[in-house]
């Protein structure tokens, strides 16, 4: 498996609503981004104040999104 780096916020966000996440509102520098997976809603924040996210912080939204790394990088 190919190790995870630092991401891009922008793009990160884009891959999301390709799949199908919705923006359900914007706190402050986050977006918070809601939709179903495997029939189970679910709702997370993307941080946007910084040009890139953190693997640690990637790692947490792929978690609370409930996707693998290659479902995600499928549409990033």
């Amino acid at each position: 498996m190919e190790k995870l780096g630092n991401i891009n916020a922008k793009r990160t966000l884009k891959a999301f609503l390709k799949m199908g996440f919705e923006v359900k509102n914007q706190s402050g520098t986050h977006v918070i981004v809601t939709g179903v997976v495997n029939g189970e809603k679910k709702t997370f924040p993307i941080p946007l104040h910084h040009k890139e996210i953190p693997i640690g912080t990637i790692r947490d939204i792929l978690k609370q999104a409930g996707i693998t790394r290659e479902e995600f990088f499928e549409y990033y």
